[in-house]
């Protein structure tokens, strides 16, 4: 039986990287691994275990449409966060998703997989209108649907674990404890965690083994709980043996001690959590539940923390 080959995009990155080495681990699938940098430590480290390694930026069509050919099934995530997006066109996302899915239609790929989010501007009636790396995807994913690609599913992760220290700044204070800064959030509110690095592809990899006929037009969230954030603060506390504490920081705040998320995209996003949830109003996404059927070993925020960084 021949192999399907199946197209990663950001294979050396963190969710791209989780597919690759989930399907090579099946070793049912050829699998192509786009990057910007093949000759990367990591790119390397792909090729060696067996990827087809090729160079590709996403914002160029000839280059997608290369990287696409003789694909059976592609699976795409693209990145918000790439200084030559977020640093210079917040729309410049949107426009390569959709530029990705015309060049899927064109070459007939039989099943794209998007990585996905929700429409933040529509379901917060206007209210949050700059959550461009939510909203932009989610733009995507409804132009995808309108070109009646044969096959498309739709993966929402959930908040990164790695994204404590991050998007969650971790401050140590004088006396040893840890201060833990979650814009608006207060203890009772909640998230839904993944390890992206690790859980992200046994979810893609089991959905693509069990085919389109069950995923067609489905939207997956992949998180392994909802976490409050005060289990977030005691897990962290309990995993590293430092006490953890929570500060809740607002406008003012923000603008005085932290520059990074002083921006209405950050801003706005903490405010879209607090007031509608991380996977806002779809039913089909907040059931979290379909990840762990998917992936039954998929990891609380917890045991992530015991795994990456345990007492010392």
């Amino acid at each position: 039986m021949t192999q399907k080959l199946v197209v990663v995009s950001g294979a050396t990155g963190a969710q791209g990287g989780s597919v690759v080495n989930a399907l090579l681990a099946t070793g049912h699938y050829k699998v192509r691994g786009l990057t910007r940098k093949p000759d990367s430590d990591k790119a390397k480290a792909l090729a060696a275990k067996g990827v087809e390694v090729v160079k590709c930026e996403l914002s160029n069509k000839d280059d997608v449409k290369k990287a696409l050919t003789g694909a059976d099934i592609a699976y795409i995530v693209t990145n918000f966060w790439d200084q030559s997006i977020v640093g210079t066109d917040v729309k410049e996302e949107e426009r390569q998703g959709k530029m990705i899915a015309d060049v899927a239609k064109e070459i007939g790929l039989n099943w794209l997989l998007y990585s996905s989010l929700p429409d933040t501007t529509v379901e917060s009636d206007g209210k949050y209108p700059d959550i461009v790396h939510f909203a932009g995807k989610n733009h995507v994913e409804q132009y995808i649907r309108s070109l009646e690609i044969p096959n498309s599913t739709f993966i929402y992760l959930g908040f990164y674990s790695q994204n404590l220290g991050i998007f969650v700044p971790l401050i140590p204070k004088e006396n040893g404890e840890i201060e833990v800064i979650f814009p608006y959030l207060e203890e009772n509110d909640k998230l839904p965690m993944i390890d992206s690095e690790n859980d992200t592809g046994p979810i893609v990899a089991k959905i693509i083994e069990e085919g389109p006929s069950k995923w067609n037009g489905k939207k997956v969230p992949v998180a392994g709980e909802y976490a409050t954030v005060k289990s977030i603060i005691e897990s962290l506390t309990k995993t590293t043996g430092k006490t953890h504490k929570l500060r809740t920081v607002g406008d003012e705040e923000i603008a005085k001690e932290i520059s990074s998320l002083n921006n209405d995209e950050a801003k706005q996003m903490y405010k879209w959590f607090k007031d509608f949830g991380y996977y806002g109003k779809d039913n089909e996404v907040k059931d979290i539940s379909v990840a762990r059927e998917l992936h039954p070993n998929i990891k609380t925020f917890e045991q992530y923390l015991l795994k990456t960084c345990g007492k010392s």
